[in-house]
């Protein structure tokens, strides 16, 4: 992509901005940016709407076609996977709501405990009217049968909710019984889905104490109090109520006025859930006890121990507003540090419109790089971990910005695709606005291989044919859906089939682990995972809420790079560190808290 003056930077920003956070001939906003509530269209101005023009559904636009396979290829498409499939939005009614922008995500989850991952689908929504009444889609469930074969087994969820239009999942066992369970998002309230020992699915939201009356996105799982119960962060976006009245439009370079989607900015945010998990099946709201006050527009969370105290932390990506960075600690409060850490804002100061984040150490040297997808024109964030609650933006570095400025970011995935032990980057794009000039809807997804730590290469062409077209994505997840040791994808889009994709890149040698906690919560949330062979060195993390409203494989695949002998070494939530080696390779090596040989710690 050829390099853009500083003038037509600004002017893109500008436009971008003006789209998503207000060029609305029926809205106003105060100043410092205090967002207020659209006025009313009385019927002059509903009157006066009808002339505008309205910007053309999503089905109805040209997009551009993928190209044919090739050997060389880093995925394929698998076709016949028997995962049918598609995230529905509602858009088809017209009537250009941000309801039908946040879009869907996906979850990788073993349910019935074969060693095979599954796939979990939230099913969006539909809207019709007016006056608008929105309502849910059934959620889907697709058991994995080995060799590329899934088949639909959605029967297991039970009866579905129709009044409730999902966006996000996450998974954990909350009860510790030894199958993970689901917990499902949306407007309209939440679902938690409790795994009957893999024979079936016990919807008991309600039962459980989940009163979900804030409009849900993401949400991840978190031992906050390190008692050994998974509780649960759930970010709420904005206080939008279906109106067809609420016109937004954007206008063109022609002069034309069009209407798109109302965005965000015109209505307030929501203070986010923090669940407590009281360890006998239910939960207690505990957010503002805990320090978790702000009242904000999150889109996406993610949960790891950044700077390695023993107490996990909470990233939350928020939309137009600053992000956030809560440190957990051991008087069960949060302290809320993200402009301090330097990963709240944009280079120049500024909010950004944030989706999707992902964690990895992309230059090897122990500490954690943070990965956030945003709007265009703003340049995706990937921070660097300089001291234990600093980091710095390196986005330049690794030629982030020229690679993003162009597209709108949701899903993100930093993994190790390749398997040579640096992590790779892939974002799926997809804009939120039908005809915004210069940036279309359908977007090209991106794969950027890590050149040895130094930088990024975007590979995207030679990816796949998957890659060459356009698609409008949001949510995603890797994981190895066929257990030979390399990552596949799967992506979800706005109203179109999702898409499983198969690594087809040379096999190195690898073994996998996965680890279940005692003392600390059984999925090992936060856990942290170093391994030693030789002079290598490599680092890794248990997260939670990874991606965009998505669940990934927990399961970490580590090359051998190698003859020296491998070890892991495993700082547990609960705070001991041990040791485990002879472990066994082109496998699954399950890690048991409390079984390996306890160390103490000395790395920091």
């Amino acid at each position: 992509m050829a390099t853009r003056t500083r003038g037509l930077h600004l002017i893109l920003l500008a436009a971008a901005m003006c789209c998503w956070i207000g060029c609305d001939s029926k809205t106003t906003e105060v100043p410092g940016g205090t967002p207020v509530k659209p006025t009313e269209v009385d019927e002059d101005q509903a009157n006066a709407t009808e002339v505008l023009i309205n910007a053309p559904l999503p089905h109805t636009i040209k997009r551009v076609e993928e190209r044919t396979p090739k050997a060389d290829d880093w995925f394929e498409q698998m076709q016949s996977s028997g995962v049918e499939f598609g995230y529905s939005d509602g858009n088809k009614a017209g009537f250009y709501t941000v309801l039908e922008t946040v879009g869907g995500g996906v979850a990788m989850i073993d349910f019935d405990a074969d060693g095979d991952l599954d796939l979990f689908f939230p099913g969006g929504g539909t809207m019709e009217g007016p006056p608008i009444k929105v309502s849910g889609k059934p959620a889907a469930l697709f058991r994995n049968d080995g060799d590329w074969k899934f088949t639909n087994v959605s029967e297991l969820l039970g009866e579905p909710n129709e009044s409730l239009y999902t966006h996000g999942v996450t998974v954990a066992d909350y009860n510790g019984d030894g199958f993970p369970d689901i917990f499902v998002t949306g407007f309209g309230g939440c679902q938690l889905y409790r795994n009957e020992q893999g024979e079936r699915f016990t919807e008991c939201s309600a039962d459980a104490g989940l009163l979900c009356d804030r409009w849900g996105t993401a949400a991840a799982w978190i031992d906050y109090n390190q008692d050994g119960h998974p509780d649960l962060y759930v970010a709420n976006y904005c206080d939008w109520q279906p109106s067809s009245e609420r016109i937004c439009t954007q206008r063109l370079s022609n002069g034309t006025e069009i209407r798109e989607p109302c965005g965000p900015s015109f209505m307030y945010g929501q203070r986010d859930y923090l669940w407590k998990n009281n360890g006998d099946g239910t939960f207690e709201e505990v957010a503002e006890a805990a320090g978790i006050t702000g009242k904000k527009r999150g889109l996406g969370v993610l949960i790891v121990d950044f700077d390695q105290d023993g107490w996990p932390d909470i990233y939350v990506a928020n939309d137009v507003d600053e992000n956030d960075l809560y440190y957990g600690g051991p008087d069960d409060k949060f302290l809320s540090h993200g402009v301090l850490s330097g990963v709240a804002l944009s280079t120049t100061g500024h909010p950004q419109g944030s989706m999707g984040v992902d964690i990895g150490d992309l230059n090897g040297d122990g500490g954690i790089e943070l990965f956030c997808a945003n709007f265009v024109a703003e340049d995706n964030s990937l921070f660097s971990q300089v001291d234990k609650r600093l980091f710095v933006n390196v986005a330049e570095q690794y030629g982030v910005p020229r690679a993003s400025r162009r597209w709108v970011g949701f899903g993100a995935a930093m993994r190790d695709f390749d398997g040579d032990g640096w992590q790779d980057l892939m974002v799926a794009n997809g804009h939120v606005f039908y005809a915004a000039e210069g940036n279309p809807y359908h977007q090209p997804p991106q794969v950027f291989q890590n050149v040895n730590g130094n930088t990024f290469k975007d590979v995207s062409k030679q990816a796949g044919p998957y890659f060459s077209g356009t698609h409008a994505g949001r949510g995603c997840a890797a994981g190895d859906l066929d257990n030979d040791g390399l990552l596949d994808l799967v992506v979800v889009h706005q109203n179109d089939p999702v898409v499983l994709l198969r690594n087809k890149l040379p096999n190195r040698r690898w073994l996998r682990v996965q680890l279940q906690g005692t003392k600390s919560n059984r999925d090992a949330i936060s856990a942290r995972i170093t391994v030693t062979q030789g002079e290598s060195f490599i680092r890794r993390w248990v997260t939670s809420g990874s991606g965009y409203l998505s669940q990934m494989d927990t399961r970490i695949i580590l090359p051998i790079l190698s003859d020296e002998k491998l070890e892991v070494v495993v700082d547990w939530p609960h705070g001991t560190t041990e040791v485990f080696s002879d472990l066994t390779e082109s496998s699954t090596n399950v890690l048991i808290e409390g079984k390996g040989k306890q160390v103490e710690n000395i790395k920091p």
